[in-house]
This record gives C-alpha cells, sequence and structure tokens, in this order.
C-alpha cells in the first residue's frame, strides 16, 4: 500500500505483533431528533493468530451466515518471524472465516506470498468464491477459495497454483492499495493507484481472477480531478462501489496539484463514474474542495446504498482554523455529479476522530459508520489520546444519526499518526502506526444488520514511559445486536427493531502474551518512488520496503 498522499496515505504494517486483552460491552449515546434508536452491539471478538491492523471484511451476498476478514501481515512478511514477531505471519495475509454470522471464527490461516503482506483485501463473488487480494509492490497476488475458506488457490490461465508462499498470480503491476470489488454478473474489478505517481488504475477480469484487462482510464485529463492530478503529489483511492446498473464509482482524494511530495493536504474530493461499467474515460465531478482543507485521515470510505444514494465519509478539517478533527460525511443523490456540503457526523464530546468505515444499508437513505474517537484529544497525533471505537446509523439519508459506542473501553491508546511518511522519522515525535490505516464495515444482505472490523490494541500502553508496544495490533469483530437495522423497511420515522439476539454477546477472548519487538522500517505514501527510496535509505536498513507512517526501528 505504499502511496496514498497526504499525511496519510497507504501503506500500512511494518511488522509488529499481537497480544491481548478484550473488553466490552456496550453504552450508547441520546440518539439525534428525528433518527431512529441507537444500535447497540457485541463486545467485540478478538481474531486469533494473526497480526490484524486495518482488517477487510465482506459478507457473502447470498448466505448471510459467511463473513470473511483479513489483513496484511507486513511487508515482506518473510521477515516477521526473524525480526521477532511472531504474532505476525510470514505468508502476506491473515485469514479468518465464519459461518454463523460473525459470532465466531473458527477458520483462520495464513495465506499469499512471502513477499506480500503491503495490503490485503477480501470479496465474495454472487456464486460464494472468497478472493483474497496480496500486495506485493510489485504486483497484486490474487487467491481464491471455493470451499468457504478453508483452502485456498492461486487463479492463473494455465490453472491453479499454490496460494504461497509463492504464488502464480500476479496482477496490477507497480500497485499499491489494492482493493478488489465484485460486480453484478460474476465479473471482478482491481482497484489500485501506480506506486510510482498514485494514479488511480482500475482493471476488470471476467474468468474469476484468471486474467484481467484495463477498465477504462479513471481520471479524465479534462476533467476536474485529471486536471488537479500531480504524478508528484499523488492520490488516495478507497474500495470502489458499484450500482445497480453497473455504473463503478471510484473516489480519488488529492492535494494541490502543485504541492510537497510528503506531508500534503488531502483537500480535493472527486468522484469518478464509470456509467454502466468499463466505458472508456470516467466521468470526473467534484465532491468537495477548500485550500484549508485536511481531509482523508486516514483514509476516506464510500458507499452506496440499496436506493443508489452515493455516500462519502471523510475524516478531518473541511477549512482553516478549525480546533477539532471530525468526521464528516458527504450524499449525492444524483450519481455523483453533485454533492452535498460536509455533514459532521461525530457529537461534539468527540474531538479527534478517524479511520472511518462505512456501509449503505438495504434500503434509501440508510447508512452506517464507524470510526476511532477520542474525548481527551483533539489532534490525533497526541500521545495522551485515548480511543474507543464509535458507530452511527442515519435513515434519512445524513440529517440525523444515532450514534453509540462499540468500545466501551479504551482499545488504543496514544497518537494515531496523521503525517503520512514522516510518522516515525523524526525522534520525539509522533509515530504511531499500530493500527494502520482505516476499519471496515459491511451489511447482513437479509436483515441490514452491520458488523465491523476494528483493528486495536488495548495491550499496548506507548502512551506510558517505558510502556508495552508490540507496535501492532489485533483485528476485532462487533456485530449488531440491537437497535434498527439498514432493513429495506426502516424509516427514520418508525424503525422496526432487528430481530438479533441482543442477549447474545461474545465472551470476551483470552489475551495472549506477544513479545515485544521493533517494526520494520517502511517507505509509502503518495509520492513518486524517488522520494520514497530516498527516505528509506536514510538509515531504515535493508528491509525497507515500506509502509509509510510506522515507527522506524
Amino acid at each position: 500500500m505504499w502511496a496514498e498522499v497526504q499525511a496519510e496515505y497507504s501503506m500500512r504494517r511494518v511488522l509488529f505483533l499481537l497480544p491481548a486483552v478484550a473488553l466490552v460491552v456496550l453504552t450508547a449515546t441520546a440518539p439525534a431528533k428525528g433518527a431512529a434508536g441507537p444500535p447497540a452491539w457485541s463486545a467485540p471478538l478478538k481474531l486469533p493468530a494473526w497480526s490484524g491492523s486495518e482488517p477487510s471484511i465482506a459478507i457473502d451476498p447470498n448466505d448471510a451466515n459467511a463473513v470473511y476478514v483479513s489483513a496484511p501481515q507486513h511487508i515482506p512478511a518473510v521477515l516477521n518471524q526473524a525480526a521477532g514477531n511472531m504474532g505476525s505471519g510470514s505468508n502476506g495475509v491473515g485469514f479468518w472465516a465464519s459461518h454463523d454470522g460473525g459470532k465466531t471464527f473458527p477458520i483462520n490461516s495464513n495465506i499469499g506470498s512471502t513477499n506480500g503482506g503491503g495490503d490485503s483485501d477480501v470479496e465474495v463473488g454472487l456464486d460464494h468464491t472468497v478472493y483474497m487480494a496480496d500486495l506485493e509492490a510489485i504486483a497484486t497476488d490474487l487467491c481464491t477459495s471455493t470451499d468457504g475458506g478453508k483452502t485456498f488457490t492461486a487463479p492463473t490461465l494455465v490453472g491453479p497454483t499454490p496460494c504461497g508462499p509463492v504464488s502464480g498470480s500476479h496482477q496490477g503491476p507497480e500497485a499499491d492499495r489494492e482493493w478488489i470489488t465484485r460486480g453484478l454478473n460474476g465479473e471482478l474489478y482491481l482497484t489500485y493507484h501506480d506506486f510510482a505517481g498514485g494514479l488511480p488504475i482500475i482493471l476488470k477480469s471476467t474468468d474469476k481472477a484468471k486474467s484481467f484487462l484495463p477498465c477504462g482510464s479513471v481520471l479524465d485529463p479534462l476533467g476536474v480531478a485529471g486536471k488537479n492530478y500531480s504524478p508528484v503529489a499523488g492520490t488516495l483511492v478507497p474500495k470502489p462501489v458499484i450500482g445497480k446498473d453497473g455504473s463503478i464509482y471510484v473516489e480519488v482524494s488529492e492535494p494541490d496539484q502543485i504541492s510537497s511530495p510528503v506531508g500534503a493536504n488531502l483537500n480535493h474530493l472527486f468522484m469518478t463514474v464509470g456509467k454502466g461499467g468499463c466505458n472508456g474515460v470516467f466521468a470526473n465531478h467534484l465532491i468537495y474542495s477548500d485550500p484549508g482543507a485536511a481531509l482523508g485521515k486516514i483514509f476516506d470510505n464510500q458507499a452506496i446504498d440499496g436506493g443508489g444514494v452515493l455516500y462519502l465519509a471523510s475524516a478531518g478539517k473541511t477549512k482553516a482554523g478549525q480546533n477539532t478533527t471530525n468526521l464528516w460525511l458527504f450524499t449525492s443523490h444524483d450519481q455523483g455529479v453533485t454533492w452535498s456540503p460536509p455533514i459532521q457526523v461525530n457529537t461534539p464530546n468527540l474531538k479527534a476522530n478517524v479511520m472511518p468505515a462505512i456501509a449503505g444499508g438495504l434500503g434509501k437513505d440508510q447508512v452506517v459508520l464507524g470510526w476511532f474517537g477520542s474525548t481527551n484529544a483533539s489532534d490525533p497525533n497526541d500521545t495522551k489520546a485515548q480511543w474507543r471505537y464509535y458507530a452511527a446509523t442515519s435513515f434519512d439519508g445524513g440529517k440525523t444519526f444515532a450514534q453509540s459506542v462499540v468500545t466501551p473501553d479504551v482499545i488504543h491508546y496514544g497518537d494515531i499518526c496523521t503525517q503520512g511518511v514522516f510518522c516515525g522519522l523524526i525522534p520525539g515525535q509522533p509515530g504511531n502506526r499500530n493500527l494502520a490505516d482505516f476499519s471496515s464495515a459491511a451489511v447482513d444482505p437479509v436483515t441490514g444488520c452491520a458488523i465491523f472490523a476494528i483493528p486495536g490494541d488495548p495491550y499496548n500502553r506507548p502512551d506510558q514511559p517505558n510502556g508495552p508496544n508490540t507496535f501492532d495490533s489485533s483485528a476485532y469483530v462487533s456485530r449488531q445486536v440491537g437497535g434498527a437495522c439498514l432493513s429495506v423497511a426502516s424509516t427514520a420515522a418508525a424503525a422496526p427493531r432487528a430481530t438479533v439476539e441482543a442477549g447474545r454477546v461474545a465472551a470476551a477472548p483470552a489475551g495472549g502474551a506477544g513479545g515485544t519487538s521493533g517494526p520494520l522500517p517502511a517507505t509509502g505514501n503518495t509520492m513518486p518512488a524517488w522520494v520514497a527510496l530516498g527516505l528509506a535509505g536514510v538509515g531504515l536498513g535493508a528491509l525497507a520496503l515500506r509502509r509509510r507512517s510506522r515507527s522506524h526501528a
């Protein structure tokens, strides 16, 4: 995951470990006027065995009991054990599978390439095929499973090959922060931006990931996003969404065209649209722009609901002079052409808010968001910050929200560094990249109930003098167990309570003791390769591969 821009771009991990501690029940703030009551959440279930920072989550569209989670293991994964990070796998991806709706995850494995671990993503096809992506930087390693995640192979035109330690599937050369997205008719899209210049690229497969072909130009050279793009400044690109007519929506965040190759603020948000699918040059539309804005902290995230309403979640500041870091929602009711002004999602008591997750509901104007919020710090880079995970639902397209806390206990201590490649480079300055870059959300295709995959490390205390720090985190899953779900019948005026088992709360998992170790160096961000390589050489050793911000040994 390498390039993304600004102070938060993409790469994420660099070898750490995990132990454990588990926690939590649920509490909720009063719902906003006119909104349905706040959702309630199961105690976060800590997933075992592998590093869990920036986890991705996917639900089988035709089997709501099948839930899958993936997380990158740091690049190159083969060096994890040698570096003492025994909680991270030696292959690129940690993978977990549930077949009871996310209540338990009895299947877990370490798959992918030994040269991978930069980023991961998981998706499920209409025929139950599970797709897993592992970033090697030189390309994306793709693997598939047809038995519910029990086994994986790497698809190629000449037949399946092993899914690691060396894979035969290498798609999307010179890739960074890859995403895989299911189409409407069995097709699969691979989206990323190139490592050298951060140019957004989208490819399409019609043969179950055996091969991919270009799917048009995301940036229109004559459009607003294309005109503002600079290979020096780069881009940030979240996971695309697909409309019911097959249209492809790819949000692109950019800094000013003339800006520093590192540390530039993301202050231009664009929606690019492939109308009906892969049809040449995508249309480029402006979502928001302000010279004083600093958004994308970290990773913007987008969604589409059952009525075709588009949503973009972005954390940061929308104008100069704002003294808190908020979560903002932008909405579009005309297929991405025009957008609402920024709508603040978080309640005022949350002064710092980062890493948004978002998913659209089954009905129109329904959306759920999740994010890390802090009440004791207004700057995400505050080393004394204490973070909990929050969620909010809206049944009126973002006019009102019902907010609740998913993790009543602190799930991360210390800063969440949003300074991009500068994270960890300056001694004594903020550099915590334990959680990596994002959390994830999904919605049950039958009930509309939400589920989150959340990175967390409550066992690390970098906020204390000589406090423990594994430089890594674990993946947690929390399910909606009460409150109104985002079902077709739900409305803002009277949302029926979900038929979820409110009394069923996952038992807190036993804490594991992980060894402490330092992270491997990483480069990354949305900068050109010559800048990344230069930074990597600044005493970061032979292992440097990326990780745009982590703390460097």
